[in-house]
């Protein structure tokens, strides 16, 4: 199980969702792993191997400011990322929105729902020390919300 993620980062861990070992490399591998072993509270939202390996394809590296993009400094339940403070690692803040009766943090929906036998994207997963979110792309530094809102909300 996850719950010592974030607190005690164990390869084995986090393997019990295949899908997210890449997102695991790379915090090791950047150093932020180390950082996360800290007191706390974190949100973290990790991205999928799928959406670790297109963002490398079309952007380029996952360095440790794209992942500090994507972990904050406090912990948010997802049912409380529409009004909650998304102040990131990175000295930004992310974007929620709500669309298509979906939560959105910049373009990637939070806890992505399936279809048939496949089990939902994982969110809420609590660790000693914070709180895991599953999402389906890499979120990006140089995110810009496109037009229709500003701020921390968008229609």
């Amino acid at each position: 199980m996850l719950t010592r993620l974030i607190s005690n980062i164990k390869r084995s861990d986090f393997k019990e969702f295949d899908n997210f070992n890449l997102y695991f490399d790379r915090l090791q591998s950047t150093g932020v792993a180390a950082e996360l072993a800290g007191a706390g509270p974190f949100t973290v939202f990790a991205a999928t191997n799928t959406a670790v390996k297109s963002f490398e394809k079309n952007t380029g590296p996952v360095t440790a400011d794209v992942l500090k993009y994507s972990i904050l400094s406090s912990q948010v339940a997802s049912s409380a990322v529409g009004s909650a403070d998304l102040s990131n690692q990175a000295g930004k803040s992310l974007t929620y929105s709500r669309k298509f009766r979906k939560d959105f943090i910049d373009d990637a929906i939070l806890g992505e729902k399936t279809f048939g036998p496949f089990s939902d994207f994982p969110v809420d997963v609590a660790c000693d020390n914070g709180v895991i979110h599953s999402v389906g792309i890499m979120l990006d530094p140089n995110y810009s919300a496109v037009s229709g809102g500003a701020g921390s909300t968008q229609l």
